[in-house]
């Protein structure tokens, strides 16, 4: 019996000093962390398509949606939303500066990607934005998208065997 209550001891003794290791060590790695990354704030703009015209007729649209990380000490002096400007940005890229659709295609985020940022960090007085993620960004042609929207009409008009 004595020896049971003695493994039980041992056994609650090794638990708790093994916590306050932990504990111990995690507080000292914690005290260090916040000197050591910035804070940062994240969000994502909402899906968003910018028509691309070409001799007055729309191609096609360019349909984005942008992860983002701020800088939270900039981020927390201002109200409005940022994913606004970064739509603005985007809009700015690609309205108007294509007038042979197969450049689209060609696009190399990293420069639209360096121009939003850029563009997005000139209307604020301190840098804001510090970096953009791709969740979405595609090129839809104007064809494509007439052919999805006839498809359930061409269904819906197809005779029906009996």
């Amino acid at each position: 019996m004595i020896r049971i209550v003695l493994i039980g001891l041992w056994i609650c003794a090794v638990a708790l000093g093994s916590l306050y290791l932990a504990v111990w060590q995690n507080s000292a790695t914690a005290a260090v962390a916040p000197n050591t990354q910035e804070a940062l704030d994240d969000g994502k703009t909402e899906v968003f398509s910018v028509p691309i015209i070409v001799d007055n007729a729309v191609q096609g649209y360019v349909v984005s949606q942008l992860a983002y990380t701020l800088d939270h000490t900039v981020n927390a002096s201002f109200k409005i939303p940022v994913s606004y400007f970064i739509n603005d940005e985007i809009f700015s890229q690609f309205y108007g500066h294509y007038s042979d659709v197969k450049n689209i295609q060609d696009v190399k985020f990293d420069d639209v990607k360096k121009s939003i940022i850029d563009g997005v960090n000139a209307r604020f007085p301190q840098p804001l934005v510090k970096d953009l993620l791709v969740e979405q960004f595609n090129y839809i042609t104007a064809k494509e998208i007439r052919d999805q929207n006839t498809k359930g009409l061409q269904r819906q008009q197809a005779p029906q065997s009996e």
